[in-house]
């Protein structure tokens, strides 16, 4: 079978990385690390596992950051132990092909999506887990690296066929379409954030960044805290005209000054310094960040009020420069979330959450899906991403020949 996939080559690494000083899409070239080529069928390896047709995938920002390299050797996640070949896409749909006998819940041709991508104590199957994935945090698990899966070249979503793990598919409900069925992933991830810190009834909250997490989070903060005050930062007018779709009730665009308008929103104070110094006293009770750079957390840490909390959502594999004079001059907290996990403080999943919200409250989430593109087109994929300005997206499905 043919899958899209990372081989982690130092030399193809280092290729391409000084390559792509010249030529910005390098990596979606011949010699690049990431390859769409033929693997071995995936089998499942003991009766704790099951085999998944996919049918679909979403393209996330993380597999981008993979295919290009965008990772600093210094930043912390660059030392964690990895594997020779990382197959890529996670927000997936696909159905149950075959089942092992000691897996429950799920039968030939249920559908279903992938909860734990991260190798963690439940598919290492170590008695006893750590502390974090005892809590059903997997995604924070201590014991990285301590046990080879028995599944390595397991595949994902960007394979036609791929297994799983008992402990990793989720099940969709009947009540999800197949297009809201590959927003849960995402939408999970939108959950975990907004209940990292939920905002109290009232509370004024900004969601920095419009792209598939930013507003997934506006979506889930008004769904969750109908009284919360939502004001979306948006760069693009598509943009705008989805985070007011989903809920926003201000939504401040790329050609305002944002401290300005934020200071007329919030009845907060602007000031400016030398050197184009702004700062604010006064602003947002939470903010959420679903970029994540240096830009974003800097203008975070200033446009929220005192004593008020922001939540890092964006990944960022680049160390930067951050100035944190904010924090303790305004007491702030600071935070930071990783995709989702088995229970939030309810006791249900992020996945579980996701699908009540989007299922009950009938959030046009599928609406974010704005580009498809069959699979051995994945570079055509690739580039719309590239240029989601001009293409005017949002959200970017592969499509596996099995789903037609």
């Amino acid at each position: 079978m043919k899958a899209l996939y990372f081989d982690n080559s130092l030399p193809r690494i280092v290729l391409v990385q000084a390559a792509s000083l010249l030529y910005r899409q390098a990596a979606l070239l011949p010699f690049s690390p990431t390859h769409y080529a033929e693997v071995p069928e995936p089998e499942i390896p003991n009766p704790r596992w099951l085999k998944v047709k996919n049918l679909a995938c979403g393209l996330c920002g993380s597999d981008i950051h993979l295919m290009f390299m965008e990772m600093d050797p210094k930043c912390f996640p660059a030392a964690t132990p990895g594997i020779a070949r990382k197959y890529l896409g996670h927000e997936l749909l696909g159905e149950v092909m075959e089942t092992g006998n000691e897996v429950d819940g799920f039968k030939k041709g249920d559908r279903v999506c992938l909860r734990i991508d991260w190798p963690s104590c439940f598919q290492m199957e170590l008695d006893p887990m750590c502390p974090q994935c005892a809590r059903g945090e997997y995604m924070l698990c201590q014991n990285l690296g301590a046990r080879e899966l028995a599944a390595a070249d397991a595949g994902c979503g960007f394979s036609p066929r791929m297994v799983m793990h008992k402990t990793q598919p989720f099940k969709i409900p009947d009540n999800l379409t197949n297009d809201e069925a590959l927003m849960l992933e995402p939408m999970a991830v939108a959950v975990h954030a907004v209940l990292k810190h939920p905002p109290a009834a009232g509370n004024r909250v900004l969601v920095v960044g419009c792209g598939t997490i930013g507003l997934l989070i506006i979506a889930a903060a008004k769904a969750m805290v109908k009284d919360a005050e939502v004001t979306a930062l948006a760069r693009y007018p598509f943009q705008t005209e989805m985070a007011r779709a989903l809920g926003a009730d201000e939504v401040i665009t790329g050609r305002q000054d944002p401290y300005r308008r934020i200071a007329q929103l919030t009845d907060a104070k602007y000031f400016e310094g030398y050197f184009g110094n702004q700062i604010l006293l006064g602003g947002y009770d939470v903010i959420y960040d679903s970029i994540g750079n240096d830009a974003s957390l800097n203008n975070a840490l200033r446009w929220t009020k005192s004593r008020g909390t922001v939540v890092i959502v964006g990944v960022n594999f680049k160390p930067g420069k951050i100035d944190y004079s904010p924090m303790w001059h305004q007491e702030l907290h600071l935070t930071g979330t990783n995709c989702h996990i088995l229970r939030e403080a309810s006791g249900a999943s992020s996945f579980d959450i996701a699908a009540q919200l989007i299922a009950e409250k009938r959030l046009p989430v599928s609406r974010l899906i704005t580009h498809r593109f069959p699979m051995d087109r994945w570079r055509d994929a690739v580039k719309t991403f590239l240029s989601k300005g001009s293409a005017g997206a949002i959200k970017i499905v592969l499509e596996h020949p099995s789903a037609h």
